[in-house]
């Protein structure tokens, strides 16, 4: 007051705003100056939502996932927002007692398309994600289907199509230099005060320079009447299904127009599924998240309407309702992204750099990609910082003529030079045996499949869980639409980390995991150096078995769980770190 100067305080770690009013004190009319502070969570992104209690359950495999999706869908009663990267009108979502014995019309009350189709009151809006940026029709065909786009085509319907795709341009060597807008502390404390004068102005802007069209949208989210959301890594698509047991020979793991007698021979491990075992996750949360996850949608939607996506011509805005209230004992939650330029976000980089830099225990990485390299440092910062802190992490072989080698390898390299035994990387494999006893000779048959690992999930010493859909890749959090739901919940990281971990080891080994770390270490690397041995012994001998030596040797030393080595070549294609 009276003209003093007023000066605004340095903030580290934290956010500052300032603002002017006029008020009457003691009856002399003053000018009043407020200075707000905001102090970054120590785990959530800034840039996102802010974080709220919630219903939350971790999914961990595709047969409950779901089957949990189909029993929200089937009870909706306003709306479902869609989004996938990839759509097929006859996956489906339940595979019941007796499901291989089904004609194609009775499964097909199971499919996606069926559920929604059998909802003309429920307003659908789907949203596809495109391979390219390049909105022209060519190359809709690639991830939709018939049954889709006939919807699509279709106006003033209630069920609503777009194919959107992500025009960002990434360089092939260089590094991708744009950077999501930090979000404006001020712009939120304005919220709640809209009549006061703000003293600090916000700046930003950045350019951009790129020569690649190599990004998409990828997120993969539901949302059902505005109240629960689902999360996860899962398509909307005939591969994303599989069971905790990832079997070699799973009828339920057939092409939907494959007949009951080509289920019969798989059943009777005579031949092969039509699709291979799958592992990936998925999050449901019923609460105020749920919101959120919608309004990330909804601005990729509204923009489909200025950026010429297909199908958007036939389309209405997404409208959204108030938030629900915080679930009363419910868990943390958050949903963050990552979005291109005119979105613009990066929060999953944020959160995830943030629980990995609180780690103490362990560092827990089960992903397809193993190769985000901006992340490399704050990991082993903070692993340097914890002598104790170890990093498991479960992903994919990588072939040669791969352009993602390159970040794998020197990403591996660079944390087992660092940490040696405090580090383990491992692939996941499942097996069966087949013997046949003949007149003549038996015939004994090892399969040795590799499973294909589409997970996503981020666990950080029983406390901090994510899954969603990005990679763990520079791509996947700087410029590829994608989306996460990140939980602070010690009960869910403790279940979660005890689901996976049981699974990952089979059931003779899973008594000898605990909630010490480095134990847990120890459990999953004898694990995979035993199958490492199982799985050659096989290879070498197991066709020179008679069948009831076969059946014995596979009753008395089955696999434990699915764990096995993995190394990657240091001969790799030359590429730079952001677009792989």
């Amino acid at each position: 007051m009276g003209g003093q100067e007023f000066t605004v305080p340095a903030v580290d770690n934290g956010r500052v705003a300032a603002s002017q009013h006029t008020e009457t004190i003691d009856g002399r009319e003053c000018t009043v100056f407020t200075v707000f502070l905001g102090l970054d969570h120590k785990w959530f992104a800034a840039t996102a939502p802010a974080p709220t209690k919630n219903d939350v359950t971790v999914l961990v495999n595709g047969e409950e996932a779901w089957k949990s999706v189909y029993d929200d869908v089937t009870d909706a009663r306003d709306r479902i927002t869609w989004s996938t990267w990839f759509w097929h009108s006859d996956f489906e979502l339940r595979r019941p007692s007796g499901h291989s014995g089904m004609g194609e019309s009775e499964r097909w009350k199971y499919t996606s398309m069926a559920i929604l189709e059998d909802k003309p009151n429920v307003d659908k809006k789907i949203l596809i994600n495109r391979f390219w940026g390049d909105n022209s029709d060519f190359a809709d065909w690639l991830n939709t289907d018939g049954d889709l786009r006939y919807w699509a085509d279709k106006a003033n319907d209630n069920f609503e199509v777009v194919v959107q795709g992500n025009d960002t341009e990434a360089p092939l060597h260089g590094a991708y230099e744009d950077r999501a807008p930090d979000y404006s502390y001020q712009d939120r404390v304005k919220a709640l005060y809209p009549e006061r004068q703000w003293v600090l102005g916000d700046g930003g802007g950045q350019a951009r320079d790129y020569t690649l069209d190599a990004a998409s949208y990828h997120q993969k989210a539901i949302v059902v009447d505005g109240e629960v959301a689902f999360v996860g890594g899962m398509n909307t698509k005939s591969t994303d299904w599989d069971t905790n047991d990832h079997l070699v020979f799973d009828e339920r793991r057939m092409a939907f127009d494959a007949s009951e007698s080509e289920r019969d021979d798989v059943y009777w491990r005579e031949e092969l599924p039509d699709l291979g075992p799958r592992r990936d996750y998925m999050m449901r949360a019923e609460g105020p998240v749920a919101h959120d996850v919608e309004a990330f949608l909804k601005e990729r939607w509204d923009l489909s309407f200025d950026d010429g996506s297909l199908y958007a011509e036939n389309a209405t805005s997404l409208k959204l309702d108030d938030p629900m209230q915080d679930v009363a004992g419910g868990s943390l939650a958050q949903v963050t992204v990552s979005l291109p330029n005119p979105i613009a976000n990066m929060s999953i980089w944020e959160t995830h750099a943030k629980a990995f830099a609180q780690a103490k225990d362990y560092i827990f990485i089960e992903d397809q990609y193993f190769r985000a390299p901006l992340l490399n440092e704050t990991i082993a910062a903070r692993m340097l910082e914890e002598p104790d802190l170890v990093l498991i992490v479960v992903t994919k072989p990588v072939s040669e003529w791969d352009p993602g080698l390159k970040y794998t390898y020197l990403t591996d390299k660079y944390f087992e030079e660092l940490f040696g035994d405090r580090y383990l990387v491992m692939q996941l494999r499942t097996a069966d045996m087949v013997a046949e006893e003949d007149w003549y000779y038996d015939n004994t048959y090892w399969y040795d499949t590799a499973i294909d690992t589409h997970s996503k999930l981020r666990i950080v010493d029983d406390e901090y869980v994510s899954i969603g859909s990005c990679n763990y890749n520079n791509r996947g959090y700087l410029y590829e639409g994608e989306m996460n739901l990140s939980v602070l919940d010690e009960t869910i990281g403790k279940n979660t980390r005890a689901k996976v971990f049981q699974q990952l080891v089979g059931p003779e080994l899973s008594p000898y995991l605990s909630a010490d770390a480095q134990n847990n270490m120890d459990v999953l690397r004898t694990a995979m150096e035993y199958n490492a041995e199982l799985f050659e012994w096989w290879e070498m001998y197991g066709e020179d078995l008679d069948w009831d030596e076969a059946e014995a040797y596979w009753d008395d030393a089955p696999p434990a769980g699915f764990v096995h080595p993995v190394e990657f070549s240091g001969d790799y294609i030359e590429v730079g770190p952001d677009l792989f």
